[in-house]
């Protein structure tokens, strides 16, 4: 992959995550632009101490990974849904998903983001996502808003959008 432009999308298998990966599949077919669509999964704890909280203690590490794995690829199948593919890949990392995501930056043109991920309930107690790659990541961070209507993105309706937010 030609690095140096690359899109890399954080893909959780929420609905913001997806209109995030489509808005990078439809910039990279305009710009002949390579896309790493990114899941970050974890085999155990998601929180450490004492009494960690488990994703799903009866799964094996392997069996979470499998799950993880079909998850992705059906998010990157209904993105396609039969339009043309730009240079994609699909990567399924263990870890903690904003260190692997700000780590994947280091070689990106953009990293894009949705704006909510599992929800509000998994933002109060494991932070945001988001809001860590906006203070860590080592290229630009496009954050989809949720409801935005990707239909209407372009320059000449750029000014509707909103005023930049810049982190």
């Amino acid at each position: 992959m030609t690095e140096s432009r690359l899109f890399v999308v954080g893909v959780d298998g929420s609905e913001a995550s997806q209109r995030a990966l489509q808005w990078a599949l439809r910039e990279a077919r305009e710009r002949g632009a390579p896309v790493a669509a990114i899941m970050v999964w974890q085999s155990h704890a998601v929180l450490s101490g004492p009494a960690p909280l488990m994703m799903n203690p009866r799964l094996a590490p392997h069996e979470v990974r499998d799950q993880h794995w079909q998850e992705l690829t059906r998010v990157v199948s209904e993105c396609l849904a039969g339009a043309s593919t730009p240079q994609l890949q699909e990567e399924l990392v263990e870890g903690h998903p904003d260190e692997v995501l700000a780590a994947k930056s280091v070689h990106a043109a953009m990293l894009v983001l949705g704006d909510r991920g599992r929800g509000r309930v998994a933002d109060a107690v494991l932070g945001s996502t988001a809001l860590r790659c906006i203070h860590h990541a080592r290229c630009p961070v496009l954050i989809i808003p949720s409801g935005f209507d990707l239909g209407e993105v372009g320059p000449e309706t750029a000014h509707e959008a909103g005023d930049p937010v810049l982190g």
